[in-house]
């Protein structure tokens, strides 16, 4: 597995979105202190699931977000993905590359990915797990770190042989383990308490049970006695009703004759209270009218005050248009002389912006021939230096290296002949290898455009995909939204059915007949109001409450019919019912007088008229309807009602009554039963299910043609993933041949290079050689130096001097440059913004003065309309005026009729009120009556209720089969007894008896808990004491493999010394500390803590690479490890390392040149704007000026 890349943006100061590719051995990260290099490793190890922001250098989380600098705003959020290779299969995901992204936002949600997919941080450490790249593996050091190993806590130090020796995973079982057993001990003990709560409770729960046995025996006694005795006093009670009935009929009778009186007498008050009604309808009409023309009268007066007041408004608004469309057309004018103002001055700044950047180009230049030319002087200088000093020894040794030149020339001429010789084989087989590669090339340009072709198929496909998942779960959840909708209807339609079909809402004795005449056991019954008329739903409340109680009401063909269901009733002890026989009841309607009421305005009409039924129910219906009339709201019905001289009932359409005589009934109505809706909503009901069921199927269609549809484009879809799986197998495996002959064309072109350089570099050694000899010759014939070193050295130095003087003013006139040139940048941006801008003032002027002209005109317009208004509104106020006077005179005549009659109804009222009187007398005695009788019901009802309430009975199922007192005292003194036996018993808990059941099996249970417990308690011991036994196996057998390399890389490292790792107890394998004992060459053993910080730096790297070599990891991030190196210690940490490099991934963030040496790539990270990192790709070539 590799490390292929790294990408961040918004991270420290990474600002922009960089890209880091790393080698498959070495890449190297350089740059001077502060520019962010080691940012790059904190990323790495955040995005690998670091939680301490202090480990990352910062405060708090949000630190890691680019906080911005002078030239940039802050980011809102930072994201790195870090890339890998697993190929290998190294991670345990079906991928073979593998991206792993973290982003934090500044509202502090932080988000984990996995190929793009949301994820937790604990899938991401589970995936690592034992691969060595965790936060807290050995695979990301720095100098931190280095002291964590060496003298940090010992379990940190341990913490690194545990990743090595792969033990993190059984830890993590043995903690859910431990865990697990500690949960258990709490259950045991939570249940041992339990019990032995419960062995506490059950004594004192089965004394009450068997007490609660004994009071619900006296409680049955008791009720048994109680029902007895109610149901005697009943039948008492109904006698008594019965008597008074009997009264009350002899009573209505007489009331009845003398009511027949005072209705004549009122019949003759109304005849005149009709007459005045008429005279007051028509003065009020009178009224009405002369106050409508005085209305009209001042409302034309208004009206033409109002038309002149709007024409002077309308042309003071058109003189007001006009100057605004002058004044945007100079503001036009304007703004064109400031756009040829700003496009003269944007020609003169690009002309002096060419000058000075022709100008900076040429400085540059001069720079850069001074940089190279003090580059070389420098150079110089060192040299002049160092041949002075080996001049001087060289001379004695002139003799000697003579002789040695000789050798080596003739030796360097045979190695020539032998390496041109390898040169030309290795170009035969780069031109053999180049052939393969262009074929290798062909091949993947074809596999590439067939994927590009089948992943563009494939995005269609995809597209239509979800196109088709989306249009199917609409349609899917359309068929459920209607499918929710029949099942409520049919629901609700069966239980409409059910109450109709069980007579529910019913009093108990109309159901009864109901039923009755179902089963054939009564004839003649035609059925009850509310089924025998269909009423319009709009009309529901108003009838339902006319009818009142009424609509129970049930219709038979005629009195013996009735007669025959009274007896019934009475026989079966079922209760009451309202019987209407048709050859008996009379049809009432509305007098020729009352029908006026109809006419005022919000009457609707007479209730019979609005509903429906058959002819023959006409006598019933209309005798309960035919006088009462329906209005839309109070007001009106109260008009109705007065109308109609207060002797109809009103009822409006939200329920409220005007009754006879004057009296209102109103206020919220609660709709329980709707007896009378009932059937129209069954009705209703069966349309809206056929309608839906129809809707549903045509749903359910298009959905299996969709879902049909959208398996065969997944059908499609997997076809062309499959091809495109098999291309990119392809693709993968050409890739590779391809890749593999690259390489090996670059492996013998590197060696070519080699030999080529060797070849020059012999030729090179000859001619210097030759050179090296002649001045020997000549040395040895001299024997004397002729320059002097001090006179050449000086000379240099002022050279040099000179030099870095004119560098430095000339990198001043460059940056003056660099600012003249961005001033005049911005000064021409600022420029074309200007002229954006008029431009942009000229169109919105000349909309504005386009949409002023059009509201001019319409002005116009209406001030030609207002001077015609003007002239028809004078007309009509002089007609209207006339016809005020006219009507005027007609009231006056209408008011003296009006008197007249008056007097006449006040004589008839002196005569009709001693007929009242008498009335009134024999209406007390009536009215007493009835009270009697509704005491006595009160009574019945009482008992029924407590019957019905307290003992759930049914009175009239067990009236009959009473037992007769004879003795009421002696009963009610029984019953006392048996309430005082209770009451001694009090308090009893008459739940003892199921809670003693309950409680015991319960303890049962948790008998059969705690063994079940004890088990798995000792199961969960024997998996520890396994997972500690293989953990301390592993641990012990890593340790002794990582000790053995460790002292082994050590020597080899230090050239020589000694160092060991010990275990401080090896009794305790699970938590042994380590200790390190080190001693470099030529030195005691002494403490690690004594050590330099390069001798640490170097033992730390020889633990590294001796982990590294029992366990690798896929990837190593080594942050400035050999900055505290001498150079002779980086030269053997950069050997070390490159013959790692086959083993493992490399990342070195350094700036030692030992080390840069021996990389593969290298990246270079500058801050040329403050506080903003940038990456940049950096050859080996390039090291020179670093």
């Amino acid at each position: 597995m590799l490390l292929k890349n790294i990408k961040m943006k918004g991270f420290k100061s990474f600002a922009n979105q960089v890209k880091l590719d790393f080698e498959p051995a070495t890449t190297g990260v350089i740059g001077p202190n502060g520019s962010g290099k080691s940012n790059i490793a904190d990323a790495i190890r955040w995005v690998l699931g670091e939680q301490s922001a202090k480990a990352l250098r910062g405060s708090k989380m949000k630190d890691i977000i680019f906080a911005g600098s002078e030239q940039r705003r802050p980011l809102k959020k930072a994201e790195v993905s870090l890339t890998f290779d697993n190929s290998d299969g190294e991670l345990d995901i079906d991928y073979n590359t593998v991206t792993i992204t973290r982003r934090v936002s500044k509202d502090g949600r932080s988000d984990y990915l996995i190929n793009n997919n949301r994820c937790r941080l604990k899938d991401i450490k589970r995936l690592l797990l034992d691969t060595g790249m965790g936060k807290d593996a050995y695979s990301i050091i720095g100098q931190g770190k280095v002291e964590t190993i060496l003298n940090g806590q010992a379990t940190d130090r341990r913490g690194l042989f545990e990743e090595a020796a792969g033990i993190s995973k059984h830890k993590q079982r043995k903690e859910k383990a431990v865990d697990k057993l500690d949960n258990t001990k709490q259950n045991l003990q939570r249940i041992e308490d339990i019990v032995s709560e419960i062995e506490r409770q059950l004594g004192p729960l089965e004394k009450d049970a068997k007490d609660a046995k004994k009071y619900k025996e006296f409680e049955a006694e008791l009720e048994e006695k109680e029902v007895n005795l109610l149901l005697n006093k009943y039948a008492n009670l109904e006698e008594k009703l019965d008597e008074k009935i009997a009264l009350k009929q002899q009573l209505s009778y007489k009331l009845t004759n003398i009511k027949a009186e005072v209705s004549e007498y009122d019949l003759k008050i109304n005849n005149y209270n009709d007459q005045v009604e008429k005279l007051n309808i028509e003065i009020e009409e009178d009224r009405n009218q002369l106050f409508g023309l005085k209305s009209k009268v001042e409302s034309l007066k208004n009206k033409l005050e109002l038309a002149i007041e709007r024409k002077a408004d309308l042309e003071q608004r058109e003189d007001k248009l006009k100057n605004e469309i002058k004044s945007a057309t100079e503001k036009i004018d304007l703004a064109k002389e400031k756009i040829e103002k700003k496009e003269k001055q944007q020609q003169e700044t690009t002309q002096l912006l060419t000058k000075k950047k022709t100008s900076l180009e040429a400085k540059e230049e001069v720079k850069d021939k001074l940089a190279a030319k003090l580059d070389d002087k420098l150079i110089t200088k060192e040299e002049t230096r160092d041949n002075h000093i080996q001049q001087a020894d060289q001379i004695k040794k002139q003799q000697y290296q003579l002789e040695t030149v000789k050798k080596e020339l003739n030796r360097y001429q045979q190695q020539i002949t032998g390496l041109r010789k390898e040169k030309t084989e290795l170009d035969a087989k780069i031109q053999k290898l180049k052939t393969e590669k262009q074929t290798e090339e062909s091949q993947l340009t074809e596999i590439n455009n067939k994927l590009d072709q089948y992943h563009k198929e494939f995005k269609e496909k995809e597209d239509l995909k979800e196109e088709l998942k989306t249009k199917f779960k609409e349609l899917d959840q359309k068929h459920t939204k209607l499918k929710k909708k029949v099942d409520n209807k049919k629901s609700r339609l069966e239980a409409l059915q059910g109450l109709a079909e069980n007579y529910s809402g019913y009093y108990k004795g109309v159901k009864s007949l109901l039923q009755a005449a179902d089963n054939k056991k009564l004839a003649g019954i035609c059925g009850v109001v509310a089924e025998l008329i269909d009423v319009p739903k709009k009309y529901e409340t108003a009838v339902e409450i006319a009818l009142g109680s009424a609509l129970q009401n049930i219709i038979v063909e005629n009195n013996n019919v009735g007669e025959e269901a009274i007896n019934y009733l009475k026989k079966e002890r079922k209760g009451r019912a309202t019987l209407l026989p048709l050859n008996l009841v009379n049809a009432r309607s509305l007098r020729e007088k009352e029908k006026k009421a109809l006419k005022i305005e919000g009457a609707i009409g007479v209730a019979t008229e609005l509903i429906d039924y058959q002819t023959k129910y006409k006598p019933a219906i209309k005798n309960l309807l035919g006088r009462v009339i329906i209005a839309q709201n109070i007001s009106q019905a109260v008009k109705v009602s007065k109308a109609a001289k207060q002797r109809v009932k009103v009822v409006t359409l939200d329920g409220e009554v005007v009754r006879p005589g004057g009296a209102m009934t109103g206020g919220s109505y609660n709709k329980n039963n709707n007896l009378l809706g009932r059937s129209r909503e069954i009705e209703q009901l069966e349309q809206e299910i056929k309608k839906l069921t129809a809707q549903l199927k045509q749903v359910g269609d298009l959905g299996i043609k969709k879902k049909d549809k959208l398996v065969e484009t997944e059908k499609s879809l997997a076809q062309v993933s499959e091809k495109i799986h098999q291309l990119e197998i392809k693709q993968t495996t050409t890739n590779k041949d391809y890749q593999q002959i690259s390489e090996q064309v670059n492996r013998l072109q590197d060696r070519l290079s080699v030999k080529v350089s060797k070849i020059n570099q012999f030729k090179k050694e000859i001619s210097a050689l030759e050179t090296k000899k002649d001045k020997l010759v000549k040395n040895l014939n001299q024997s004397n130096i002729t320059d002097n070193l001090e006179t050449v050295m000086t000379k240099l130095e002022k050279e040099i001097e000179l030099l870095e003087e004119d560098k430095e003013k000339m990198n001043g006139q460059i940056t003056n440059l660099k600012v003249e040139i961005a001033s005049l940048e911005q000064q021409q941006n600022q420029i074309k913004e200007d002229i954006a801008n008029q431009e942009q003032l000229i169109n919105q002027y000349k909309g504005e003065i386009k949409e002023k002209e059009s509201v001019i005109k319409r002005i116009k317009e209406k001030i030609n309309q207002l001077a015609n208004k003007r002239t028809k509104l004078s007309s009509q106020k002089q007609k209207k005026t006339e016809q005020v006077t006219k009507i005027g005179d007609n009231l006056s005549k209408l008011q003296d009729e009006k008197k007249v009659i008056k007097q006449k109804i006040r004589q008839a009222q002196k005569e009709s009120k001693a007929v009242r009187e008498k009335l009134e007398k024999i209406q007390e005695e009536f009215n007493q009556v009835k009270v009697d009788l509704g005491q006595l019901k009160v009574k019945l009802g009482n008992i029924e209720d407590k019957l019905e309430t307290e003992y759930e009975l049914d009175i009239y199922d067990k009236l009959d089969n009473r037992v007769v007192i004879e003795n009421y005292n002696q009963v009610e003194e029984k019953i006392k007894k048996l309430k005082k036996k209770m009451k001694s018993l009090e308090p009893v808990n008459l739940a003892a008896i199921t809670e003693y059941k309950n409680l015991n099996k319960r303890y049962d249970f948790l008998q059969e808990q705690h063994q079940d417990l004890i088990k798995a308690k000792e199961s969960l011991q024997q998996v520890i004491a396994e997972i500690d036994q293989e953990m301390e196996e592993k641990f012990f057998a890593t340790f002794k493999d990582v000790k053995k390399e460790f002292e082994t890389i050590f020597v080899d490292l230090f050239e020589g010394g000694e160092a060991e790792l010990i275990l401080t107890d090896r009794d305790n394998l699970l938590e042994t500390e380590i200790e390190i004992n080190a001693q470099p060459p030529g030195k005691k053993l002494q403490k690690l803590s004594l050590m330099s910080g390069g001798e640490k730096a170097l033992t730390a790297t020889a633990l590294i690479f001796a982990l590294l070599k029992i366990n690798p990891s896929p990837f190593y991030i080594l942050d400035e490890l050999d900055a505290p190196l001498d150079d002779a210690n980086v030269n053997r940490f950069a050997s070390y390392l490159q013959e790692l490099s086959d083993k493992a991934q490399f990342i070195i963030i350094t700036h030692r040149k030992g080390t840069m040496k021996v990389l593969d790539a290298l990246y270079g990270v500058t801050m040329e704007e403050s506080g903003v990192s940038k990456l940049v790709s950096l050859k080996l070539n390039d090291l020179k000026d670093y």
